[in-house]
Formats: structure tokens, sequence, C-alpha cells
């Protein structure tokens, strides 16, 4: 059943593992060279890794109703339940990944890391 899972899951770990903005950008560029839109071109692109996403989640369910039903009414076996827990954290990267990279692609650098503590005084709404 592993074995399966991870024949299925390999070509969407590998399709995420280098995803960043310069991945948007080489799209664009080769787009360009060839006459069409990049913009069409960057979001073909995400449309695609998205519905790979919609699949790898699907197949992930998959694999836990599997493990859940093999067990049949005890806990899963450690091993089961990491591998679960594994592949839905190889999913939350690749998602991460696609988010940061069309948030770079598309409007520059982001924050490095989590906000400071920040006390905010005085602040008013847009169009007050």
């Amino acid at each position: 059943m592993l074995e399966k899972f991870e024949r299925t899951t390999e070509p969407w770990r590998e399709a995420f593992e280098d995803l960043d903005e310069d991945v948007l950008a080489e799209t664009a560029a080769e787009a360009r060279v060839f006459g069409t839109d990049p913009a069409h071109a960057v979001d073909e692109l995400v449309r695609v890794l998205l519905k790979q996403l919609t699949g790898w989640q699907h197949t992930i369910g998959e694999l836990g109703r599997a493990l859940t039903a093999t067990a049949q009414d005890r806990p899963l076996p450690e091993w089961a339940a990491d591998a679960d827990r594994t592949e839905d954290v190889r999913w939350r990267r690749a998602r991460q990944a696609l988010l940061e990279a069309v948030a770079r692609h598309h409007h520059g650098t982001l924050p490095a890391g989590p906000p400071e503590a920040v006390v905010i005084t005085g602040a008013r709404r847009a169009g007050e």
C-alpha cells in the first residue's frame, strides 16, 4: 500500500521540490521567446500546480482512510501514522512553496520571518 502511494506521489514531490519564483520567471521568459503571453503562461503553470496539489491532497486522504481501515478500529501503528504525517508535511511545504513563489513573482520580496511584537497606537482605518 505504501509503495503504491510513494509511486503515485513521487511526480508531485518532484514538481514542487525546487519550486520558487525563478521557476515562474523562467516560464514567463520562455513564453516571451515563443511570442506568447508571459502572464498567461505563468497563470497556466500555477493552475496546473494547483491541480496537482488537489490530486496530492486527495491521495493523502485515501492513504489515511486505507491505513485506518487496515487497522480495523485499533490505533494505527506508529510507522503508518508517521507515513501519513510525513506526507501531509510534504504537501503543506509544497503548498507554501507555491504560495510564496506566486507572491514573490508578482510582488517581490516577502518578510523574512514572523513579525516582531509591535504595539500599534493611533491607528486609523482606511478613509479616515
